[in-house]
C-alpha cells in the first residue's frame, strides 16, 4: 500500500460486531477500510483545495480566524467553515493556534495519487471521489454569489452523481444500505404495511426487492410505500423500481418529514415498520418528526434507521462535507440533551432523541460500543426504535 494513505487499521473481527456479526463482518474488509482512508484524505484536500480556490491562501498562511474568513462574504459560508476548518486540522493540513488556523508549507495536495491507491485495492469504486470533484467544482458560488446550497448541490448537474454514489455497488456506500436491511429483516408480521421515507434513488428498495426474494421473505410485505421530497428522485423512483425491485408491492408518493405525515396520507398505527437511510438526522424538528412517526406505527412496530453515526459529538467526520451547504442539514431545532448538534448524532444521542420520542427501546446493529472506542473510522449502523 502506498505511504500516502498512512497504515490501514484491521477490519474489526465478529467478536465486536454482535450476534450478527458473520453476516456484518464482510462490509468491513480491507478494500473497504482502504477506501473509507482514501476518501477521508481526498475530501481533506478537496476542503483545502476549495478554500484556496476561493483566494484565502494568503489569509491562512498569515493565520485567520473563522471570524477572519467570513468577512466580506454571504452569512451562508459560517457553518461551512466552522466544519471545515477543524476537520483541516483534525487531518494535519491546518495548524491551530487557539481560534486561528495556519497553512504551514506545502501540504500533499495530490489527488491523483489517492485515487490510484484506492484503485489497485477497491477497483471501480472511484464514486465518492467523483461526487468530491463534483462539489469543489459546482460550489463556488454559494460562496462568492450566496446562492442556495441545495440548489447547487441536488441540480441536474450533480444528479448522475448523487445517484451513482447511492448505489449498492458502492462498497462505501453498502453498508448503510445491509445493516438497515438486516434490523428490518426479522420479525415482519404477514401482510407488514412498510413506508420509506427519502427514498432517494431507490437503492435500498432494491435491496430489500433482491433479499427477500432470495431469502423468502418478500411474500410478507403487503405494501411498501416508497416516498421522497425531491420530486427529481421521486420521478426516477417511479421510473426504474417497477422493474429494478420485481415483486416488492410499491406505491409511490411525495412526503415531507417537516409536516404531519396525518396530513400527507399516512394514517395513526397504520404501519408495521418506517424504514429511513440515512434521512431522519436532518429533520428539522427532530423530536417534532419521531413522535410523528411513532404515531404512525402500529403498537409493536418499528422505526428503523440507517444512519451514519458520530464517535463523539465534536470530531468532524469527512462524510459531513457534502452536507455543510444543505439547509436542511445545518438549519435545526437543537436542544442540549437529546439534539445538541446539527447533523449526525452518535448512538448515545439517538437514544435519547428517540426516547424522547416515547419510543419504548432501542436496538442497535452493531451494538456500538465498545466497537467504536476500538475503531473510530466505524462511522454506520442500523437503530431499531420500537413503538
Amino acid at each position: 500500500m502506498p505511504r500516502r494513505l498512512g497504515p490501514i487499521a484491521a477490519p474489526p473481527g465478529p467478536d465486536l460486531l454482535g450476534p450478527r456479526g458473520a453476516e456484518i463482518a464482510p462490509l468491513f474488509d480491507r478494500p473497504f477500510l482502504v477506501l473509507h482512508r482514501a476518501s477521508e484524505r481526498y475530501t481533506a484536500r478537496t476542503c483545502l483545495l476549495l478554500l484556496l480556490d476561493l483566494g484565502w491562501e494568503e489569509a491562512l498562511r498569515r493565520g485567520a480566524s473563522l471570524d477572519a474568513l467570513c468577512e466580506g462574504f454571504p452569512a451562508q459560508v459560517r457553518k461551512p467553515l466552522a466544519w471545515m476548518l477543524p476537520f483541516l486540522a483534525a487531518e494535519g493540513l491546518l495548524r491551530r493556534e487557539g481560534e486561528t488556523y495556519v497553512l504551514d508549507g506545502r501540504p500533499d495536495l495530490d489527488l491523483a495519487g489517492l485515487r490510484a491507491a484506492a484503485e489497485a485495492e477497491a477497483p471501480g469504486h472511484g464514486a465518492n471521489f467523483d461526487l468530491l470533484d463534483g462539489v469543489r467544482t459546482r460550489i463556488r458560488p454559494f460562496f462568492t454569489e450566496g446562492k442556495n446550497g441545495d440548489e447547487l448541490l441536488f441540480g441536474l448537474s450533480l444528479f448522475p452523481l448523487w445517484l451513482a454514489y447511492f448505489r449498492n455497488e458502492n462498497r462505501i456506500y453498502f453498508p448503510n444500505n445491509l445493516l438497515t436491511l438486516l434490523a428490518l429483516r426479522d420479525g415482519l408480521p404477514l401482510g407488514a404495511r412498510i413506508l420509506e421515507v427519502g427514498g432517494g434513488g431507490g437503492s435500498f428498495a432494491r435491496l430489500v426487492a433482491a433479499r427477500a426474494a432470495e431469502e423468502n421473505w418478500l411474500g410478507r410485505i403487503g405494501e411498501y410505500r416508497f416516498t421522497d421530497v425531491a420530486p427529481a428522485f421521486l420521478r426516477r423512483a417511479q421510473r426504474d423500481l417497477e422493474a429494478g425491485a420485481p415483486g416488492l408491492p410499491l406505491v409511490f408518493q411525495s412526503l415531507d418529514l417537516n409536516r404531519p405525515c396525518g396530513d400527507q396520507g399516512i394514517a395513526a398505527e397504520s404501519l408495521d415498520a418506517i424504514v429511513g437511510v440515512n434521512v431522519v438526522h436532518a429533520a428539522q424538528d427532530l423530536g417534532a418528526t419521531l413522535r410523528d412517526l411513532r404515531s404512525r406505527l402500529k403498537p409493536g412496530g418499528r422505526l428503523i434507521l440507517g444512519e451514519c453515526l458520530k464517535p463523539n459529538l465534536d470530531a468532524p467526520l469527512y462524510l459531513e462535507f457534502f452536507f455543510t451547504f444543505v439547509a436542511s442539514f445545518t438549519e435545526v431545532a437543537l436542544d442540549p440533551d437529546w439534539r445538541p448538534r446539527h447533523g449526525f448524532l452518535t448512538p448515545e444521542a439517538w437514544a435519547a432523541a428517540l426516547r424522547h420520542a416515547g419510543f419504548a427501546s432501542v436496538d442497535h446493529l452493531p451494538p456500538p460500543r465498545p466497537l467504536m472506542d476500538r475503531h473510530p473510522a466505524f462511522t454506520v449502523g442500523a437503530l431499531t426504535a420500537f413503538a
